[in-house]
């Protein structure tokens, strides 16, 4: 079986609000099945989006500024990068997971990506670049 993988850049802005996860989960799906992850692979991708958009709700300061997703097919790989517009804040690693199990969504990340990338955004913000490599021959 032959997969061909068309090139694509699309993208969806949602409110910074975890209600609108769902919205972005569908939206992964999606870009996904057009890139012809398998059903495992889309989940993981699903899972680490999500955590990278609950964290941009929850640490960027700046409640009223939307999420922005972007999804593109490029080198062989499915890249989708999280961008929000609030304030830059270093993942912090060196105290290890709080005891409230919270702190763990960039391990889980890094876990389930092939290449997990955090910079901050020239005009504020942080961008959050995931990516996983897609099944051979790729046509993007």
């Amino acid at each position: 079986m032959t997969h061909s993988h068309i090139a694509f850049s699309r993208s969806i802005t949602v409110q910074p609000d975890t209600s609108q996860l769902y919205e972005v989960r569908r939206f992964v799906e999606s870009v996904a099945a057009d890139a012809t992850l398998d059903s495992e692979r889309t989940f993981d991708l699903m899972v680490a989006v999500s955590e990278a958009c609950a964290n941009a709700v929850e640490h960027s300061g700046s409640p009223g500024l939307p999420v922005k997703v972007k999804a593109a097919c490029r080198g062989g790989r499915l890249v989708i990068q999280i961008c929000d517009y609030g304030g830059f804040r270093l993942p912090s690693t060196a105290n290890g997971f709080q005891r409230d199990h919270r702190g763990l969504g960039l391990p889980l990340m890094v876990a389930l990506m092939d290449e997990v990338r955090i910079a901050k955004l020239s005009g504020g913000g942080t961008k959050v670049t995931l990516s996983v490599k897609l099944p051979a021959p790729a046509l993007c």
